[in-house]
């Protein structure tokens, strides 16, 4: 369970950011595996299925702790300049989302042996927003 003083802050980025995410990718990326049977129906019936083709998965251990921090805000920042209409996120700057965004990051932090340790570097297992960002990252 999280347990940070921004949890709802990041369900809320979660929620509003995901969307803008979700427009760029919605052509590859899969929701389900439903879904990934069908986009293979639409390519064979558009004869972009051949002999050649690859298909590629991967998965990089602990990938949401290990995104650097600077990096991932930066490719919110270009995301949000480049995908959002007027400047506005659901009323609020991109300027407000961004400070969201670092308040939810600079309140990361564990517990080991009763001590407590900031993180430095990626998010919050677990957080919606921590794989919405870790996805944002790697888009760029």
């Amino acid at each position: 369970m999280i347990r940070s003083a921004c949890v709802c802050v990041s369900r809320f980025l979660d929620q509003v950011l995901r969307p803008i995410f979700d427009r760029p990718t919605r052509q590859t990326t899969f929701a389900n595996n439903i879904h990934f049977v069908r986009r293979l129906e639409l390519y064979r019936n558009l004869d972009l299925l051949t002999s050649t083709t690859n298909f590629i998965t991967y998965d990089v251990d602990d990938f949401y702790t290990m995104i650097p921090r600077d990096g991932a805000l930066l490719a919110l920042q270009q995301l949000l300049t480049k995908h959002v209409d007027n400047g506005k996120i659901h009323g609020m700057t991109i300027n407000t989302a961004m400070k969201l965004a670092n308040a939810v990051l600079d309140t990361n932090s564990f517990v080991v042996e009763d001590k407590y340790y900031k993180k430095i570097r990626g998010g919050a297992i677990g957080s919606s927003f921590t794989m919405t960002l870790a996805n944002i990252y790697i888009l760029k």
